[in-house]
């Protein structure tokens, strides 16, 4: 123990002399630098050669060095070793500061900068000529569905192009831009027989050219809208397909409001296009055509919106969801269509029916009147032996004014030979007053009328003519025109009473009538048959249209109005096409076009004490699509930002 002390003891003094030295030398080494060494630790009572945890307080914190060559100066922080820095830079010093061009001293910046600039205009090029390409894609698929031939699997694909354009535009001026062109195409290649008609009238190329363009401008609008709403919609994508579809439907059914209180031409209904579609189009019943136009719309748009970048369960749901709802509509009309044979084949209605199309329209022009009549009078000598019970003739049959015709009493005296009802199309005077009207003759003379409650624009009345009406006398429209007044009756019936076929008693028949431009409103056809028409009679005069599209137009939207309302239809028309369509929409047969032929059959129908949904309530779907589009229109307009956009 004695030798482990004094070991203990004899180290212990080694280590404490070592230590000494070394604080001498440091001593001598901070003085040397100018550096005062710190004071001596105070004596706690404990040995100096302690562990760290007992280095004394003050010797952790020690007062800082005293070098002043080390302290920061308070001047160093100034300009000039002055404060006056704070004050305004004079205009002096800002004229004197040398500023280089960004990338003067770095030329990679500069080729890096041009080759965006070069990237970003190809892209936009590039962009700009997918978008026009798509515009002149949708107007001509859609304008080769309505044109002449029967095409209407180019409707389903004409919304794939708009699709792929929408969601390619970065402003909203441009979706304008772009629908407008879409609708203006379209509407120039399917409107085209209206400078024909205005070529035939005024033999003016250029007016006729002016009016087509004029007219295709116009109703290019619904499509720009469609287009803009279309864009401020893909802000909410998982919604786009069916709200673009229902916006599509809601600007179909403000164009017809437009036309039913101002002045349109709503011509164009996409649902037209399907109109021999007939497992499809019994939907009309409750929709109206703007159900056909929605799943047209709706199945095109979602087969765009599959070659889109988006998430792979939008597709399948909406794919899913178009699979599914096309398949309830093809049931559904399947069950209707059965359900309707089987009810028609009970104990129907068979009147005999004789559809005139005496072909007069170029000796209106020219003026010869009394060959008309005896146009009339060989066709009506023709049917002395068909035993017809009901002749309708078409729009503007006879010339003058219908009530004070001087062929009224040959008329009569026909009725009364052929024992045969007669509906003649014409005009009426009343006072300064002159209607497009139709009269009901029989044996006893004239028995009611119709006058016709919407007129043609530039046909039968002018539009804005207190402001316009220097153009149009200086262009030779005013002679073309005629000045009538519309009827105030829309919903109001005609009605025939016949011998009933192989019995005694006679049967009283209610039928509703429209005359030419009437047959694309269907809200005439709804108030007739709300009235009780048991089917209806339309009457036109479609020699205007020349060698053309617009009568086989003309017909197709016929076809929707005895679907809607379940009531058989039957049309004559002057050149033609004069048809059947039963209250199925289905044709049941159709004249030539520009032929004089006499039409003769036994019309089979059904009397109905019931009404569609479509007769009680009309376009409730339609005003459903327009109040759901335009509230996300509005939602995304106002609520969501740019940033929602794909």
């Amino acid at each position: 123990m004695e030798k482990a002390k004094g070991f203990f003891k004899k180290g212990g003094a080694g280590k404490g002399t070592d230590a000494a030295a070394s604080s001498s030398a440091s001593a001598k080494r901070a003085e040397a630098v100018g550096v005062k060494s710190p004071a001596a630790p105070a004596q706690t009572g404990r040995p100096a050669d302690t562990v760290a945890g007992m280095i004394p307080k003050e010797d952790i914190y020690g007062a800082p060095p005293t070098n002043s060559s080390l302290k920061v100066k308070e001047e160093d922080f100034f300009v000039g070793n002055t404060p006056d820095f704070l004050k305004p830079i004079s205009e002096e010093d800002v004229e004197d500061i040398d500023l280089k061009p960004l990338g003067e001293d770095h030329p990679d910046i500069i080729k890096a900068d041009k080759k965006i600039l070069i990237f970003q205009l190809v892209r936009d090029l590039f962009s700009g000529i997918v978008v026009a390409f798509c515009a002149v894609a949708c107007g001509l698929l859609l304008a080769e569905s309505y044109i002449t031939k029967a095409a209407p699997v180019y409707a389903w694909l004409a919304f794939i192009p708009f699709t792929i354009a929408i969601f390619n535009i970065r402003s909203a001026f441009f979706s304008l831009i772009f629908g407008w062109l879409s609708g203006g195409i379209f509407y120039f290649v399917t409107l085209n027989w209206i400078s024909l008609t205005v070529m035939e009238g005024t033999g003016n190329h250029g007016l006729a050219m002016t009016a087509l363009t004029a007219l295709s401008a116009v109703l290019a609008l619904q499509f720009a809208l469609f287009a803009f709403g279309s864009y401020y919609l893909k802000r909410i994508p998982f919604a786009w397909p069916f709200a673009a579809a229902c916006l599509w439907v809601g600007l179909e059914i403000v164009h017809q409001l437009i036309a039913l209180k101002f002045m349109a031409f709503p011509w164009f209904v996409l649902g037209y296009t399907q109109f021999n579609f007939i497992y499809l189009i019994q939907i009309s019943s409750y929709t109206g055509v703007y159900g056909v136009s929605f799943m047209v719309a709706f199945t095109s748009l979602v087969c765009g919106y599959l070659v889109l970048k988006m998430p792979r369960v939008l597709k399948v749901f909406y794919f899913t969801l178009a699979f599914c709802l096309m398949l309830f509509v093809l049931s559904f009309g399947h069950k209707v269509i059965k359900e309707q044979l089987n009810y028609l084949q009970a104990s129907p209605h068979t009147l005999r029916v004789a559809l005139m199309q005496p072909y007069t329209h170029k000796l209106y022009i020219e003026g010869r009147s009394e060959d008309v009549v005896y146009t009339i009078a060989g066709q009506l000598e023709a049917l002395k032996d068909k035993k017809a019970s009901f002749i309708i003739w078409p729009e503007s049959s006879l010339p003058g004014d219908l009530l004070q015709n001087e062929y009224a009493d040959y008329i009569q005296e026909q009725s009364a030979e052929l024992k045969a009802w007669q509906l003649f199309g014409g005009t009426e005077e009343d006072g300064d007053k002159q209607y497009v009207a139709a009269v009901l003759v029989n044996e006893t003379g004239v028995t009611d009328d119709y006058k016709k409650t919407k007129l043609v624009p530039f046909g039968e009345f002018l539009p804005f003519k207190f402001l316009l009406g220097g153009f149009y006398e200086n262009n030779g429209i005013t002679a073309l025109t005629g000045v009538f007044t519309p009827g105030s009756e829309p919903g109001k019936t005609l009605k025939i009473i016949v011998p009933a076929q192989g019995k005694i008693k006679k049967e009283e028949y209610t039928f509703g009538t429209e005359i030419c431009f009437e047959s694309i409103f269907p809200s005439v056809y709804r108030a007739q048959a709300e009235n009780g028409a048991e089917f209806f009679v339309n009457i036109s005069n479609d020699g205007w249209f020349l060698e053309s599209a617009a009568p086989y137009q003309h017909l197709r939207a016929n076809v929707f109005r005895a679907v809607e309302n379940r009531r058989p239809l039957l049309r004559s028309t002057n050149t033609g096409i004069s048809a059947w369509i039963d209250s199925l929409g289905k044709i049941r047969f159709e004249t030539g076009l520009n032929r004089q032929e006499s039409s003769v059959f036994n019309f089979v129908f059904k009397d109905r004490d019931t009404k569609t949904f479509y007769t009680l309530h009309g376009d409730v779907f339609a005003y459903g699509c327009l109040a759901f589009a335009a509230a996300l229109v509005i939602f995304g307009m106002v609520f969501l930002s740019a940033r929602n956009e794909y």
